[in-house]
């Protein structure tokens, strides 16, 4: 069974300039018990982007979506989702993106939006990235980034599902290997959930918060902790950017660290 709390907050400089948050999260359980899928999604809408943030909302509901969709057509099983697959649910965020970008007589850059997901099905894993972020999994106090951060063609930028490229850079990665915690991020945790120099994840952020979510019996409260958490001047400091955090463990009796 998985349990799993999520954030996203809007960062000081969005404050300072009124501008919304342009992060967007979603995290859904499909099915029951054991045998239920994790679906997790954050999405970072471009700065420069005057409608990002729509973009990045439209982003992960179109996954969810056509994850669900998936998970009502094969019996649950993702087992066989490829990336054609996959790069068929980013035409359909894409399109839904332009049909939003015409509604506002804009060009659909002006949503541009990155995009993270990870799909934890009880027989396999699938993840799929277009920019920066990052998805963490561990199990048992080990940890690894699946993909590491893109970065564009400047410094400070990096690819959009919005951009005519973005199929050359779609990631994707599917394993039968169990994963027992999810972590799914925007850039601005970059620089506290990531090693840099090792390109690993930083043990002492995501150990504590992982143990707090197997633990927890109030997980509204928990996931209140996390906003208050992000909201911290221990955190805005490293970042003047939107933070999202998406947390989740599979709450199973063999999966207990």
């Amino acid at each position: 069974m998985w349990r799993h709390i999520a954030q996203s907050l809007q960062g000081p400089s969005h404050v300072a300039d009124g501008t919304a948050c342009q992060d967007s999260n979603i995290v859904h359980v499909l099915g029951n018990g054991s045998t239920g899928t994790l679906i997790a999604c954050v999405a970072d809408g471009a700065g420069s982007a005057k409608f990002s943030d729509t973009g990045s909302t439209i982003a992960c509901n179109s996954v969810l979506e056509s994850a669900a969709a998936h998970f009502e057509s094969n019996g649950g099983r993702f087992d066989d989702l490829s990336r054609e697959d996959v790069l068929h649910w980013c035409e359909d965020a894409r399109a839904r993106i332009q049909s939003e970008a015409s509604a506002r007589s804009c060009n659909c850059r002006e949503l541009a939006t990155t995009l993270c997901v990870a799909i934890a099905a009880p027989d396999c894993s699938v993840f799929f990235q277009i920019g920066d972020g990052a998805i963490i999994v561990g199990s048992h106090g080990i940890y690894g980034v699946v993909f590491w951060p893109q970065s564009g063609e400047y410094a400070n930028s990096t690819n959009f599902l919005t951009a005519d490229d973005y199929q050359d850079r779609l990631e994707f990665l599917t394993t039968t290997s169990r994963c027992s915690d999810i972590a799914v991020f925007t850039d601005g945790l970059e620089r506290l959930a990531l090693r840099f120099d090792s390109q690993t994840p930083h043990g002492p952020f995501f150990v504590p918060l992982f143990r707090a979510l197997r633990s927890a019996n109030d997980l509204d409260g928990l996931n209140e902790g996390l906003r208050q958490f992000l909201a911290s001047d221990s955190v805005q400091v490293r970042s003047d950017d939107d933070k999202t955090l998406i947390l989740a463990t599979r709450h199973d009796s063999d999966d207990a660290v």
